[in-house]
């Protein structure tokens, strides 16, 4: 019996979203073809796979071994696929980035600009989107990868450590506490601040800051649109929370004060997420060693060329020749 790979793919979809809308939305496929595939996959093997109704799609007992069995030939597939691209030398290929916005306006352009040199023939797709919706996009495999700024909680990921930014306050210069080197919890009692939604994951230390420090300020405006939270706080409405990275343009021109937070700081953890049972190599290997290489320098703003570069060293082109012993211990959840 020989079973297309494409079927395979169209069942691990189905199955693992419940849903034909949803299979047929992340393969880009319609509905009905989405039916056929099935629909000639129950035929080869004669068997029942799912019991279909207006409300779900469940999977029958042949349907849950069927999808053990498919997971384990496609990610051996997926697998095989990046190892001969990374031996045949080519670097060809694609690579899925899922990022926040802040991130892909500000410090994205200079990964991109680094990886295209080493891996000129790699097509790199960016979608900008919020921490858990790009979580849930790395684990359905509709992306190849994540930059995250805190660990996801995920079974189906694995992550690599990449550094540390840190978040600042930002304020109006006229505002009295401007002229502090510090911004203390205890400032923050007669405060109103300018903050994303709750649980908003890329500010989950900033939310440990205030849980541990026992203050609560006043939310004047809630938004998780961080160049309106920073306009505002120009304009007085309140303080607002920032990556150090994102304030250094407005800095230069005193347009807002900026203050680090709290005795110490606060910082964040951030992450590149891929898929557990995917091997990280090829195009991916590559893009993180590039973010291994520039992303602590850009988190502290050297972002002025040549803002990782030594001059001794002649930028590479071509495909990048990096040691296994020399990437971050990964972090499998």
């Amino acid at each position: 019996m020989d079973l297309e790979i494409r079927l395979l793919r169209t069942f691990r979809a189905v199955a693992q979203m419940r849903s034909f809308t949803g299979a047929a939305r992340t393969l880009k496929l319609s509905q009905s073809g989405i039916s056929q595939h099935i629909g000639m996959l129950e035929r080869q093997l004669g068997i029942q796979l799912l019991v279909r109704s207006n409300k779900f799609v469940r999977l029958t007992s042949a349907g849950e071994i069927l999808l053990q069995c498919a997971c384990q030939v496609l990610d051996n597939l997926e697998r095989l696929q990046l190892i001969l691209t990374e031996r045949a030398n080519t670097n060809s290929g694609r690579l899925s980035i899922a990022v926040p916005a802040t991130f892909s306006h500000w410090l994205l352009p200079y990964l991109i600009d680094e990886f295209h040199e080493r891996a000129p023939a790699i097509q790199v797709i960016v979608a900008m989107t919020n921490v858990d919706l790009a979580i849930e996009r790395v684990a359905r495999r509709e992306t190849d990868i994540a930059l995250l700024p805190a660990p996801a909680q995920h079974k189906a990921l694995a992550l690599a450590p990449l550094g540390k930014d840190e978040l600042v306050a930002v304020l109006s210069p006229s505002n009295p506490l401007a002229s502090k080197e510090r911004l203390l919890a205890s400032d923050l009692k007669e405060q109103r601040v300018i903050m994303p939604p709750p649980g908003n994951l890329r500010f989950v230390a900033w939310d440990n800051f205030l849980l541990q420090s026992g203050v609560f300020p006043r939310v004047a405006v809630e938004t998780d649109d961080l160049e309106l939270a920073k306009r505002l706080a120009q304009q007085g409405v309140g303080i607002t929370i920032a990556p150090c990275w994102s304030v250094n343009r407005e800095m230069a021109h005193d347009r807002y004060a900026v203050l680090p937070i709290g005795p110490e700081g606060i910082y964040r953890d951030w992450y590149l997420a891929y898929h557990n049972a995917t091997q990280l190599a090829g195009p991916w290997r590559s893009f993180l060693r590039v973010c291994i290489e520039l992303l602590p320098r850009l988190f502290r703003n050297e972002t002025s060329p040549p803002y990782v570069r030594d001059n001794a060293a002649p930028r590479r082109k071509g495909k990048e020749n990096v040691e296994a012993g020399s990437l971050p211990t990964l972090i499998n959840r």
